[in-house]
C-alpha cells in the first residue's frame, strides 16, 4: 500500500483528506523516487515529486547519504542520486510497516472490554492555586497507576490531564487493579503532609467497544467515564455489568448504591461501590 502524496508536506489518502508527513515519511518518498530511476534521480525531479524545496531537499539527501541509505554520483556534469542497497532494504520495511499501520487504523474491531477511568479529586482547583504542587502530585499518581497496570494486564489507552483511561480483558482484573491502586495511594498519603495528599476516584464498566488503532470508543466508554464521578474521594464505583462478574470474587465488600443519573448518559445506571478501608 503506497499512499498518494501532495505538495507541501501533506499526504492525502482520499480527496479532501490530508495528514502531516513526518521526516521519516519524506525520507522514504525520496528513496522511492530515486529508486524508480536506475541512472539516479536529478534534484529537480526529486523536489517536484516529493514536494520539498531544493535547499531543504539537499540537506535531507545528505542525511540519507550519511545514514548509508543513498549515494551521490556525477553523470554528464550532473549530480544524480540513487538508493543504496541498505536504502532499498529500509524502503521495503517502511512500506510494509506503513501498509500494516494504515490497515490497522482503517479496520476498527469491536469487542467486550472492561474500561477503567481514574482522576485526581480537585485537581483543577489545585492546579489554579499551586500549579507546581499539582503537577508533582499528578506525576506521583501516574507512577502509582502505571506501576500496577502490568500486574493486572491493564492497557493504558490514554491520559487526559490527571485522568487515566485503561482497558482490561477482565472485569475482575480491572476491579482488583482499582483496589490495589487505592491501597497504594493510601499508603503513599500516610507518609505525606497535608498539602501532599492526593485522592483518586475510580470507575469501571464493562461493555462493547470499537477499537480504532490504540484508541477505544463507544457508548461503554462514555458510561465508564461518568461512573467514576459517582465515587467518593478514594472510592471505587462499578456498574451492574461489572458487579455481576465480580461480586463473589472480591475480598472487599460491595455496596449497592442504586440507580443513578449520569451526565450525558441516557437512562439511569445501576452503580455499586467497592468498599475501602477507612483512611
Amino acid at each position: 500500500m503506497r499512499p498518494r502524496t501532495s505538495r507541501g508536506g501533506e499526504r492525502g489518502d482520499e480527496p479532501g483528506q490530508t495528514s502531516k508527513r513526518t521526516k521519516l515519511d519524506i525520507y522514504a518518498e525520496i528513496l522511492e523516487v530515486v529508486r524508480r530511476y536506475p541512472g539516479g534521480g536529478r534534484i529537480t525531479r526529486i523536489s517536484y515529486a516529493v514536494g520539498v524545496p531544493i535547499d531543504r531537499l539537499r540537506l535531507m539527501i545528505q542525511e540519507l547519504c550519511d545514514f548509508g541509505l543513498a549515494r551521490v554520483s556525477q553523470e554528464d556534469g550532473e549530480t544524480r542520486y540513487a538508493a543504496s542497497q541498505r536504502g532499498l532494504d529500509f524502503l521495503e520495511t517502511y512500506w510494509k510497516m506503513n501498509g500494516f499501520l494504515e490497515t490497522f487504523k482503517e479496520a476498527p474491531t469491536r469487542g467486550l472490554a472492561a474500561i477503567m477511568f481514574t482522576d485526581v479529586v480537585g485537581y483543577t482547583s489545585l492546579a489554579q492555586k499551586d500549579e507546581k504542587n499539582a503537577l508533582k502530585l499528578r506525576g506521583e499518581q501516574q507512577t502509582i497507576v502505571r506501576s500496577l497496570l502490568p500486574r493486572f494486564h491493564g492497557r493504558e489507552v490514554k491520559t487526559m490531564g490527571d485522568a487515566f483511561m485503561v482497558e482490561f480483558a477482565s472485569a475482575l482484573e480491572a476491579s482488583l487493579c482499582a483496589v490495589e491502586i487505592q491501597k497504594a495511594v493510601r499508603s503513599r498519603n500516610s507518609k505525606a503532609g497535608k498539602s501532599g495528599q492526593v485522592m483518586l476516584r475510580i470507575g469501571i464498566h464493562v461493555g462493547d467497544v470499537e477499537r480504532d488503532g490504540r484508541d477505544i470508543v463507544g457508548d461503554a466508554v462514555n458510561i465508564a467515564s461518568r461512573i467514576h464521578t459517582a465515587a467518593e474521594p478514594g472510592g471505587i464505583c462499578i456498574s451492574r455489568q461489572v458487579f455481576d462478574q465480580v461480586w463473589n470474587k472480591l475480598e472487599s465488600h460491595v455496596t449497592e448504591l442504586g440507580l443513578t443519573e449520569l451526565k450525558n448518559v441516557a437512562g439511569e445506571v445501576e452503580i455499586f461501590r467497592i468498599d475501602q478501608p477507612a483512611r
